[in-house]
Order: C-alpha cells, then structure tokens, then sequence
C-alpha cells in the first residue's frame, strides 16, 4: 500500500532536511524497492521521503465535536498538521478558521491510507499501513485493509494520515 499519486503533503519530522518541515508537495511516484514517494515541492525540488515525513492533506469530515467546537460537526475541513503526542489535528474548516481536533473527531474518506497506532488488543499491527474501505458509522470504527488483504476493524483515533 502507497500514498495515492498527486496526494497534497506536508513535509515533517525530517532532521537532514529540516529546513524543509512545513513546506508542501505533491505525491509524484513511488519507488517500491526503498518504499519512499517522491515529492515535488512547490519549488520544483523532487525529494524521496519516507511516508512517516509526509502529512496527507485530505479533506474530511467532523464529528463528535463537544463544547464551543460542537457547530462545527459535519463540516468538511483539510488537514493541514498532526501532532503524535496529542493524536490532535490540525484542521482547516470553511472559511479559513483553523481548529484542533482529536483524531477520534476527524473522519477520514474511504481511499485514505494511514498508519496504525497505538493499538492494546493487538500491538503487532501497531505501525501497519492500511487503507480505509469504509467507515462503520454504528461502531465508529474504520474497515482498514492492510498490506497481505488482512482486514482490520479500527476506532478512528487508531489510524493516524
């Protein structure tokens, strides 16, 4: 499983280049023997980057939102940055207003492909790439296909983009 061409990135934690955090790309190949994408950047620069320095940019949905954040549930908004020890997003909504949001808030789109995290119940999938198939409203659970065809039945705060 890859990150899907032309995907919108944002390019972070990487420490050779970290001039290079917070600047955006799009995802352009995949070298399948090194398992990095190559990113072309805003200034043309072809960059081959591991998927863990790559933040997809994707439109999703919110939901489960509390509190003064609780209007903006089921507005669509793009991600534009993640921060682990949280498990918090960063989310554009409409009209430009940024918003954090739990990872557990954001409902990512059928296709999306992240990595799987901090799981109890079964830890050996911990760090796993996956794709989304479909989200289970009732559960709250993503259908996630890992690499082998293996199906997984995660909450949303398990699957990081």
């Amino acid at each position: 499983l890859t990150l899907p061409l032309q995907t919108y990135v944002k390019l972070r934690g990487l420490r050779n280049a970290a001039e290079r955090n917070g600047q955006v790309g799009v995802v352009q190949a995949h070298e399948l023997t090194s398992g990095r994408c190559t990113v072309k950047l805003r200034d043309g620069t072809k960059l081959a980057l591991k998927p863990a320095n790559l933040l997809q940019m994707l439109k999703v949905t919110l939901t489960g939102l509390e509190g003064e954040l609780e209007r903006h549930n089921q507005d669509s908004g793009t991600i534009f940055d993640y921060d682990e020890e949280s498990n918090m997003y960063g989310v554009e909504v409409q009209g430009g207003t940024a918003i954090p949001v739990a990872a557990s808030s954001v409902l990512l789109p059928n296709g999306a492909v992240g990595t799987v995290h901090s799981l109890m119940g079964a830890p050996q999938h911990n760090g796993c790439f996956g794709k989304v198939l479909e989200h289970d409203a009732s559960s709250g659970r993503y259908v996630l296909q890992i690499d082998g065809g293996k199906q997984l039945r995660l909450k949303r705060a398990n699957l990081r983009v």
